[in-house]
């Protein structure tokens, strides 16, 4: 009995999981799309590198989609067995629905390891390769529309003209550029230079790096009484190849990182000048054992709830899955800042929605057991 009863509960579970997965992925990625397409349509030369770029960015969603998910599931699953009087079939045959819960543990348990491969390995890798193809085509982008006696637009504010150019070495003959002077912006700077080298963007920054020797810089304004020109024989300048929101970049460059990286960089000599971005670090790894752990807390909190309450049907199921899940991130978005403000340490910040669910499953949970053994 208790083999084909935990059978059929999973079946109801696992079609209602997987279809939760795929729909809240979905919403999740449509949400992202207004993020970085911004960073994507500028450089991609068709819609087929469009959607491969973009599509990378679902194996690191699915690190909160695959716990809303659970929660779905496992409420949709009981209140359609409730809706179905099948709760009450069960209780009549005299069997306690304390032994429902056991199959929804089980899969909590497997749900679990899934997320958390999911988080601490699979989404950074595929935010690794993301960020190396954005790179890719970037530099490519700039190295195709670069071309020797043409003025070269596609970076704001600035304009360049170069006399010859290597498409593999990024060396160049020869260099005319014009910028806004970034303090003053009614006023600017013109550069000439005889040779230099060219760096496209990397995957740390979307900036180019213009490496330049013998020439002159000359101010671009209007006539004045003071006119003021130099010469160099070795210039670095830095520019930016694009007006994307840089706290996205710095974001995808964080979640890259794989879990060595950050327990790495975590565990260095923290000062004023690194202190903030440190804890970064140590709250983006904690973060990666944290937020799957709470997979394995909600069935805790989620059956007693489930099981006593009314049937309420889809809207419950929904509602209540959503509330969970959206508390249990408002807490990690309270514990990230207070961590990154120096209040509490990062790792502590991190664990705080475990915490808030170990608490209420230790007060819950047992409440529960205890009133079916109160029962006739």
């Amino acid at each position: 009995m208790p083999f084909k009863l935990y059978r059929y509960i999973l079946n109801k579970f696992m079609a209602t999981f997987a279809a939760a997965v795929a729909i809240f992925t979905v919403l999740f990625l449509m949400d992202q799309a207004s993020r970085q397409v911004e960073q994507l349509a500028p450089h991609a030369s068709s819609l087929k590198d469009f959607l491969i770029s973009f599509l990378l960015l679902a194996p690191p969603l699915l690190a909160y989609t695959i716990p809303l998910a659970f929660l779905m599931a496992m409420i949709w699953t009981l209140e359609q067995m409730k809706q179905e009087r099948e709760v009450t079939a069960i209780m009549s045959a005299g069997i306690s629905p304390i032994r429902l819960f056991p199959p929804f543990l089980a899969v909590s348990a497997v749900t679990f390891i899934l997320a958390f491969m999911v988080t601490a390995y699979a989404g950074p890798a595929s935010f690794r390769v993301y960020n190396q193809r954005l790179t890719h085509l970037a530099r490519q982008s700039f190295i195709n529309d670069l071309k020797p006696g043409i003025l070269f637009s596609g970076i704001p504010d600035t304009l360049l003209l170069v006399g010859g150019f290597d498409r593999e070495s990024g060396r160049i003959d020869g260099l005319l550029m014009v910028r806004n002077d970034l303090d003053d912006t009614e006023n600017g700077e013109m550069v000439l230079a005889k040779r230099g080298l060219i760096q496209p963007p990397s995957p740390e920054t979307e900036d180019i790096f213009l490496k330049l020797e013998n020439g002159t810089i000359h101010p671009v304004a209007s006539p004045g009484e003071v006119y003021r020109s130099g010469s160099f024989d070795s210039l670095i300048s830095r520019i930016r190849s694009n007006a994307s929101d840089p706290g996205i970049r710095a974001k995808q460059f964080l979640m890259a990182q794989s879990n060595e990286d950050l327990r790495s960089r975590s565990g260095e000599k923290a000062n004023e000048e690194n202190a903030g971005l440190l804890a970064m670090y140590s709250i983006e790894l904690n973060r990666r054992f944290s937020f799957p752990l709470t997979i394995l807390l909600y069935p805790f909190i989620i059956f007693p709830a489930a099981i006593t309450t009314g049937r309420h049907g889809k809207l419950a199921a929904f509602s209540g899955s959503l509330i969970l899940f959206l508390t249990s991130f408002f807490l990690f978005s309270i514990g990230s800042n207070m961590a990154r403000q120096g209040m509490i340490q990062p790792a502590l910040g991190a664990w705080f929605p475990v915490l808030f669910l170990i608490i209420s499953a230790l007060a819950i949970f047992p409440a529960y057991i205890f009133s079916q053994r109160l029962r006739p």
